[in-house]
Formats: structure tokens, C-alpha cells, sequence
């Protein structure tokens, strides 16, 4: 209670101290470490809250943390008017540097036992949320009106980098998303209680302009390490690939499916009866798979699978030949067969500008196809 000389700014000094906040002239006092505090009266900041040099904290930002909880917030970063930042009952934030935060309000809340790590150069804006066990990855954004519990952006290039393919994953719109993966260069948009990973898009497909940098596809061998990266590419192309050939079944794109089928073909693998390959683009994404199988006698047939937003870019002749050259050099093949349906004029032409020859008609999943070969 207020005594009767105490004045306005006293009691309210004191009334922060007794929850564990700093004071006005205390967060004043902050700009000899660098930070802004553009309105001490409106911001409320705990004293347990680690915050570092050159950050800008906004009228109406709010940055709470309990005695059992762990908030730190990195270097120049902004911190726009709206937003709300907790830590409470054993809950960690993390937040690095030069992010844009809170820009027409942000909430970012972690309870009991949940981490939210957020990276370096973000972009949380337009009344966004963040709850439960989240890991933003530095250069990824939430746009929009967007709940998000429990997700994961992967890490890339900020916003303001030119080429999308190389930029954090993306959530825009509106709605709620719970336990989705967002990869580099790819973007969730318009979620809803009803969306998960088979409405991921290309962040490529809104900016089809976009320059593409880097080196050109490279072809690695598949490990145990691929694994969650191939479901995250099976399942974005999922409608894409069923187009063209059959689908692999619902059991396949489930967790447990996915991870018996994966030890089964490292098992072909390292039996020699197959060669499995991932193509990664220049920023380690994969964005294709090229597979030799059924090796007997000198040959093997190949496969192979471009993702729906790297077609047309070259990727497939360029991961085709590289699997060519090493199923010369490294697996001592002397020629490889292929087959596909006589409608699918792109994956015909590959095969012929890569130096298989047509050796006859034959059915393809029941379609009508055409059988190649090629000499190596």
C-alpha cells in the first residue's frame, strides 16, 4: 500500500521490485550497455531476463521470467511494440541476434519443462505465436495471424537473401499448426487446424523470378543420417509423384512405416544389390533421389525423381550423369537399363541426352512404356 509522501514514480518502483522487474530509470540505465528503451514506463522486463548489447525494445513490450525459468535475448535485436515474450515454470526462450520481433504483435510463451529456441535474423510478425518445444532456425519467419505449437523452421538465409531456395522455412497466414517440419527454402502457407507437411509449397513458387545461386546438384550416398530429410521430400511430393507412378501407400509416409523401409534399403545397400543416392542442391536440401537397383551381372536399372519445384532447372541430367560416372568408377557396372511410360516425354528425353538408347516397348505399372540402355 502507498504511503502518504510516497510519490507516483516511488510506488511504482516498488511495486516492480516486489515482482522481480526492473524499474523505469533501471531500464533506462540499460542504454550504457547499448540498448534502447524507447518508453520505460510501457515495457516491463524481469530482472532474471539476459539481454545483450544494441537490442530496441518498443513501447508495450513486455519480457517476463520466473525465478525457475531461463530467457535470453541475443544482440540487435527488435523488439516491436506488442510483443510478449514468457518464460514460466521451468520453461527456457532463447533468442539470438539482429531479429525482427513483434511487428503488429508477437507471443512468444514457454511452460513447464518446454524450450523455444529462436535463431539469428528471424522474422516474427502480424500476430504471430510460438508455444510449446519450437526451434526456429536462423533466417526463418511467421507471417501473419499463425499459432504455433511444437514446430520446426529450418535454418537458411534471412528474408532479404536473393535466392528463396537458400532461406529459412516459412509459416504465413493464419490459423493454428501444431508438430510440423518446415525445410529450407519452403514455406507453410495458409495453415489450419487441418494442414501438416503435404500442404508445404516451395518458397520458389512466389518468387519464380528469383535468381539461383550456388553449384549445381550434388549426389551423395544414402545413409541412416537421410532419413528424416527423404521422408520430409517424399511427403512434399507425395501428389506430385503419384502423377507418374504408383503411390507408395499411407504406411510409408508414417514414422515407424518410413523408418522400416529406409533400414531396408541401407540393408540392399550395403549387400551390394542396390546403390541408393540423394541429389542435394546447392544449400544441402535434397531435391531428388537417384537409385540403381537390381545390379547383377555388370548391369543395374536406374531410377530416378526430381521434386515438383526443381524441374525444368537441368537437375535431373545433372544428377543422372554424376550416378552414370560412378556406377563406372566406383560400383564397376558396364551398362545400366531404364524404363518409363511412352507419355512421359520429359523423363524420355533425359534418358536420351544422357546416352540411353530405346531397346523396345514394354508395359510400365501396366502403361504403356519403352525400355533403354546405355554402355558405360
Amino acid at each position: 500500500m502507498a504511503t502518504g509522501d510516497e510519490s507516483v514514480h516511488a510506488q511504482l518502483d516498488r511495486l516492480r521490485r516486489e515482482r522481480g522487474l526492473l524499474t523505469p530509470a533501471e531500464l533506462l540505465g540499460l542504454a550504457e550497455r547499448g540498448i534502447t528503451v524507447l518508453d520505460p514506463f510501457s515495457v516491463i522486463v524481469s530482472r532474471r531476463v539476459e539481454l545483450g548489447p544494441d537490442n530496441v525494445l518498443y513501447p508495450g513490450v513486455v519480457v517476463e521470467c520466473d525465478e525457475r525459468s531461463h530467457c535470453a535475448v541475443g544482440p540487435g535485436n527488435v523488439l516491436h511494440g506488442g510483443t510478449r515474450i514468457t518464460a514460466a515454470d521451468g520453461g527456457s526462450i532463447t533468442i539470438g541476434a539482429r531479429s525482427q520481433i513483434g511487428d503488429g504483435g508477437t507471443r512468444i510463451t514457454a511452460g513447464a519443462h518446454e524450450r523455444i529456441d529462436i535463431g539469428d535474423e528471424v522474422r516474427l510478425s502480424g500476430g504471430a505465436e510460438v508455444t510449446g518445444d519450437s526451434l526456429l532456425g536462423h533466417g526463418s519467419q511467421i507471417l501473419g495471424q499463425i499459432s504455433a505449437r511444437s514446430v520446426e523452421l529450418a535454418a537458411g538465409h534471412p528474408h532479404t537473401f536473393p535466392d528463396p531456395d537458400g532461406r529459412g522455412g516459412v509459416l504465413k497466414g493464419y490459423g493454428k499448426v501444431s508438430g510440423v517440419l518446415v525445410g529450407q527454402g519452403d514455406v507453410l502457407p495458409d495453415v489450419d487446424l487441418d494442414m501438416d507437411e503435404r500442404y508445404i509449397q516451395r518458397q520458389r513458387t512466389y518468387h519464380a523470378e528469383s535468381p539461383r545461386l550456388g553449384p549445381g546438384p550434388a549426389v551423395e550416398r544414402l545413409t541412416a543420417g537421410h532419413a528424416g530429410a527423404v521422408l520430409a521430400f517424399e511427403q512434399a511430393n507425395r501428389e506430385y509423384f503419384s502423377d507418374s507412378v504408383p503411390d507408395r501407400g499411407d504406411e510409408y509416409f508414417t514414422p515407424d512405416g518410413f523408418a522400416d523401409r529406409h533400414r531396408a534399403l541401407l540393408a540392399e545397400q550395403a549387400d551390394g544389390r542396390c546403390h541408393f543416392h540423394v541429389v542435394l542442391n546447392a544449400y544441402g536440401r535434397i531435391v531428388g533421389r537417384v537409385n540403381l537397383v537390381d545390379v547383377a551381372d555388370g548391369s543395374a536399372e536406374l531410377g530416378y525423381r526430381v521434386g515438383e519445384a526443381d524441374t525444368e532447372q537441368g537437375v535431373g541430367r545433372a544428377a543422372v550423369e554424376q550416378v552414370c560416372r560412378l556406377a563406372a568408377t566406383e560400383y564397376g557396372l558396364s551398362a545400366l537399363t531404364a524404363v518409363t511410360t511412352l507419355d512421359n516425354e520429359a523423363s524420355r528425353a533425359l534418358l536420351a541426352r544422357v546416352g540411353f538408347t530405346e531397346t523396345g516397348e514394354q508395359l510400365v505399372d501396366g502403361r504403356p512404356g519403352m525400355a533403354y540402355r546405355r554402355t558405360l
